[in-house]
């Protein structure tokens, strides 16, 4: 019990504690970026005020914690409607859902550049501000609730189980302190990891991470609909199992991080293609457009 404990909670708490290092990161990105504005030293207080604070990040943290109760509650009830699909179709829309979110934070990052966010009024500044602290806040509490939901309902069977409660009580314990220890190591090394390589990429990969961080969420909510044959599941491309196994601590990090899978099909990897190109397709559109933009607006002047 406390094995399975540990590797429950890595595959599902994980991501929790992944996406809390990647929002942090994209948080000290922003501010390094806001302490160059020309405007930081008149308006360094209000800036504040829109960033990822951590009272913020508590408030939903709790709150996310009563809707994992509450979700893992009628998980149950879900899984009979649709045919016993429901399950599968509503955690693969959360999927789905979290990362149009990252999607959006990605474009609404990467569509200003620093010499852009230089020029722009405080307002606006504060404006984006004001979204990316929303739009991160609404990711934290979705990877909350739908990875969350998954091991509440572990602990609940385990603790509804035939085995005695001492035994149930001391494995998910351990477990869980174990698996902590672990989850908190690996987010606090990404953390750094990503801040050093940012300096040197000139502040974009904490958003590009990010990005396959929701590819990867999203090609879990695929996962879910080949389970139930709502997507048809073609014959794997290839096989990487004996490299790195998907069930592996390895395994379950890149699954995490990138969306790595062992064996993809055709719909697999056309699907995380298309997720990761387009939206960086779409950000070079827009920021081409706004640099042409601003250049005729120069030359009018």
């Amino acid at each position: 019990m406390l094995i399975n404990t540990v590797l429950v909670f890595l595959q599902n708490i994980l991501p929790i504690f992944v996406v809390f290092s990647l929002l942090f990161a994209q948080q000290g990105v922003c501010l390094q970026l806001n302490k160059h504005s020309k405007f930081q030293s008149i308006h360094q207080k209000s800036d504040k005020t829109f960033d990822l604070t951590v009272s913020k990040v508590v408030k939903t943290t709790i709150i996310g914690l009563f809707l994992i109760g509450s979700l893992s509650h009628y998980m149950p009830i879900l899984s009979q409607h649709f045919a016993g699909m429901g399950l599968e179709i509503v955690f693969s829309i959360l999927f789905s859902l979290i990362y149009c979110l990252i999607t959006t934070s990605f474009l609404l990052r990467l569509t200003s550049s620093h010499h852009q966010w230089h020029d722009k009024p405080i307002n606006e500044q504060q404006t984006l501000n004001r979204q990316q602290t929303f739009i991160s806040l609404a990711i934290l509490l979705l990877v909350l609730c739908v990875h969350g939901s998954y091991f509440s309902l572990y602990v609940r069977s385990l603790l509804f189980s035939k085995a005695t409660i001492e035994a149930s009580y001391s494995g998910i314990v351990v477990g869980v302190i174990i698996g902590t220890g672990i989850c908190l190591s690996i987010a606090i090394l990404l953390y750094f990891i990503l801040m050093t390589l940012d300096k040197k990429l000139k502040g974009k990969m904490v958003y590009y991470f990010l990005l396959l961080f929701g590819v990867a969420q999203l090609m879990q909510g695929l996962q879910l609909l080949e389970q139930v044959d709502i997507i048809s599941s073609n014959v794997h491309l290839w096989s990487t199992s004996h490299l790195i196994a998907e069930d592996s601590e390895l395994g379950y990090f890149l699954t995490i991080l990138f969306g790595y899978e062992a064996t993809p099909s055709a719909m697999q990897l056309i699907v995380y293609l298309s997720a990761i190109i387009l939206p960086i397709i779409i950000a070079k559109l827009i920021s081409h457009r706004q640099n042409t933009t601003a250049s005729l607006m120069k030359g009018t002047y």
